[in-house]
Protein backbone atom coordinates (compact mmCIF):
# COMPACT_ATOMS: atom_id res chain seq x y z
CA UNK A 1 0.00 0.00 0.00
CA UNK A 2 1.28 3.45 -0.86
CA UNK A 3 1.99 5.92 1.44
CA UNK A 4 -0.24 9.95 0.68
CA UNK A 5 3.80 11.11 0.36
CA UNK A 6 4.13 8.29 -2.20
CA UNK A 7 0.65 9.08 -4.16
CA UNK A 8 2.12 12.71 -3.91
CA UNK A 9 4.85 12.09 -6.51
CA UNK A 10 2.78 9.05 -8.39
CA UNK A 11 0.10 11.27 -9.18
CA UNK A 12 1.00 14.99 -9.04
CA UNK A 13 4.51 14.41 -10.93
CA UNK A 14 3.82 11.70 -13.38
CA UNK A 15 5.32 10.23 -15.64
CA UNK A 16 6.19 11.79 -19.17
CA UNK A 17 6.01 10.47 -22.60
CA UNK A 18 9.67 9.96 -24.03
CA UNK A 19 10.14 9.20 -27.32
CA UNK A 20 11.30 5.56 -27.91
CA UNK A 21 9.94 4.14 -24.86
CA UNK A 22 6.05 2.78 -24.23
CA UNK A 23 5.07 4.56 -21.52
CA UNK A 24 3.78 1.18 -19.80
CA UNK A 25 7.01 -0.51 -19.22
CA UNK A 26 8.48 3.04 -17.12
CA UNK A 27 7.17 3.51 -13.57
CA UNK A 28 8.59 5.80 -10.20
CA UNK A 29 10.27 3.55 -7.32
CA UNK A 30 9.34 5.31 -4.35
CA UNK A 31 10.88 3.76 -1.97
CA UNK A 32 13.72 1.41 -2.58
CA UNK A 33 17.41 0.70 -0.99
CA UNK A 34 19.44 0.57 -4.41
CA UNK A 35 18.22 0.36 -7.97
CA UNK A 36 20.11 -1.26 -10.38
CA UNK A 37 22.24 1.15 -12.55
CA UNK A 38 22.44 3.84 -10.40
CA UNK A 39 24.89 5.13 -7.88
CA UNK A 40 22.31 6.86 -5.85
CA UNK A 41 20.68 5.06 -3.10
CA UNK A 42 18.10 5.80 -0.70
CA UNK A 43 15.01 6.65 -2.11
CA UNK A 44 11.97 7.58 -0.42
CA UNK A 45 9.02 9.30 0.11
CA UNK A 46 7.64 10.84 3.41
CA UNK A 47 5.87 13.92 4.39
CA UNK A 48 8.56 16.67 3.44
CA UNK A 49 11.17 14.98 1.74
CA UNK A 50 11.16 12.98 -1.87
CA UNK A 51 13.30 10.99 -3.52
CA UNK A 52 12.16 9.15 -6.46
CA UNK A 53 13.56 7.28 -9.44
CA UNK A 54 11.68 6.59 -12.73
CA UNK A 55 12.91 3.21 -14.34
CA UNK A 56 11.97 1.13 -17.58
CA UNK A 57 10.67 -2.15 -16.47
CA UNK A 58 10.39 -5.53 -17.70
CA UNK A 59 7.96 -8.40 -15.95
CA UNK A 60 7.93 -5.64 -13.14
CA UNK A 61 11.71 -5.89 -12.86
CA UNK A 62 13.25 -2.94 -13.16
CA UNK A 63 15.96 -2.96 -15.74
CA UNK A 64 17.11 1.01 -16.18
CA UNK A 65 17.06 3.94 -14.40
CA UNK A 66 15.63 7.04 -16.42
CA UNK A 67 15.60 9.78 -14.07
CA UNK A 68 16.00 10.86 -10.45
CA UNK A 69 14.94 13.42 -8.42
CA UNK A 70 15.76 14.53 -5.06
CA UNK A 71 13.80 17.15 -2.88
CA UNK A 72 12.00 18.37 0.51
CA UNK A 73 10.18 21.39 2.10
CA UNK A 74 12.29 23.51 4.38
CA UNK A 75 11.07 23.10 7.57
CA UNK A 76 9.74 26.09 9.42
CA UNK A 77 11.21 26.48 12.73
CA UNK A 78 14.53 27.01 10.84
CA UNK A 79 12.73 29.63 8.41
CA UNK A 80 10.92 31.53 10.96
CA UNK A 81 14.71 32.19 12.75
CA UNK A 82 16.39 33.17 9.46
CA UNK A 83 13.14 34.80 8.41
CA UNK A 84 13.14 33.24 5.00
CA UNK A 85 10.31 32.72 2.94
CA UNK A 86 8.98 29.31 2.63
CA UNK A 87 11.29 27.09 -0.22
CA UNK A 88 11.85 23.77 -1.08
CA UNK A 89 15.27 22.74 -1.42
CA UNK A 90 16.21 20.49 -4.80
CA UNK A 91 18.80 18.69 -4.12
CA UNK A 92 19.04 16.08 -7.23
CA UNK A 93 17.58 16.45 -11.06
CA UNK A 94 19.18 14.19 -12.87
CA UNK A 95 18.77 11.84 -16.32
CA UNK A 96 20.69 8.92 -15.83
CA UNK A 97 21.35 8.08 -19.28
CA UNK A 98 23.33 9.91 -21.47
CA UNK A 99 21.47 9.09 -24.63
CA UNK A 100 18.17 10.66 -22.75
CA UNK A 101 19.11 13.71 -21.83
CA UNK A 102 17.97 16.99 -23.40
CA UNK A 103 14.59 15.14 -24.20
CA UNK A 104 12.64 17.34 -22.07
CA UNK A 105 12.52 15.11 -19.18
CA UNK A 106 14.22 17.12 -16.54
CA UNK A 107 11.82 19.90 -18.04
CA UNK A 108 9.00 17.83 -17.39
CA UNK A 109 9.93 17.69 -14.00
CA UNK A 110 11.17 20.80 -12.95
CA UNK A 111 7.54 21.90 -14.39
CA UNK A 112 5.70 19.66 -11.95
CA UNK A 113 8.00 20.68 -9.23
CA UNK A 114 7.54 24.56 -9.55
CA UNK A 115 3.51 23.36 -10.32
CA UNK A 116 3.93 21.42 -6.75
CA UNK A 117 5.13 24.31 -4.91
CA UNK A 118 2.91 27.11 -6.15
CA UNK A 119 0.21 24.37 -4.73
CA UNK A 120 1.86 23.88 -1.70
CA UNK A 121 2.03 27.86 -1.35
CA UNK A 122 5.88 28.09 -1.61
CA UNK A 123 7.70 31.02 -3.22
CA UNK A 124 11.09 29.74 -3.72
CA UNK A 125 12.77 26.82 -4.75
CA UNK A 126 16.29 26.77 -3.83
CA UNK A 127 18.94 25.15 -6.03
CA UNK A 128 22.89 24.30 -5.90
CA UNK A 129 23.56 23.14 -9.00
CA UNK A 130 26.87 21.19 -9.43
CA UNK A 131 27.24 19.36 -12.49
CA UNK A 132 30.88 18.14 -10.65
CA UNK A 133 28.97 16.34 -7.59
CA UNK A 134 30.40 13.31 -6.14
CA UNK A 135 27.38 11.56 -6.92
CA UNK A 136 27.86 12.20 -10.48
CA UNK A 137 31.55 11.20 -10.11
CA UNK A 138 31.25 7.77 -11.95
CA UNK A 139 28.86 8.80 -14.32
CA UNK A 140 29.51 9.91 -17.96
CA UNK A 141 29.11 13.43 -18.86
CA UNK A 142 28.38 13.01 -22.44
CA UNK A 143 25.26 14.99 -23.46
CA UNK A 144 25.39 16.76 -20.00
CA UNK A 145 25.12 20.56 -19.14
CA UNK A 146 27.96 22.81 -17.91
CA UNK A 147 27.03 24.56 -14.71
CA UNK A 148 26.35 27.99 -16.68
CA UNK A 149 24.14 26.21 -18.73
CA UNK A 150 22.26 24.44 -15.51
CA UNK A 151 21.72 27.73 -13.59
CA UNK A 152 20.17 29.20 -17.23
CA UNK A 153 17.83 26.00 -17.18
CA UNK A 154 16.90 26.48 -13.66
CA UNK A 155 16.28 30.33 -13.79
CA UNK A 156 14.12 29.60 -16.69
CA UNK A 157 11.20 28.25 -14.30
CA UNK A 158 11.03 31.27 -12.41
CA UNK A 159 7.79 33.66 -12.59
CA UNK A 160 6.05 36.14 -10.51
CA UNK A 161 4.94 33.66 -8.25
CA UNK A 162 7.82 31.16 -7.76
CA UNK A 163 11.70 32.67 -7.51
CA UNK A 164 14.32 30.22 -8.15
CA UNK A 165 17.38 31.09 -6.19
CA UNK A 166 20.92 29.15 -7.18
CA UNK A 167 22.99 29.09 -4.40
CA UNK A 168 26.45 28.06 -4.38
CA UNK A 169 28.27 26.49 -1.37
Amino acid sequence: MKSDAEKVIINRFGIPKIEGIQREDLILKTNDKNIPGTYEEDYYCNENSFKFCLVKEVDQAPIEPIFSMDFFKAGTAMQSLRKEAPYIRLELLYVHKDSLRKKGIATYYMNKLVQYAKEEGFTQIKIHPNPNADNFKKDKKENTLNKEQLISFYQRFGDKEIKIVIESF
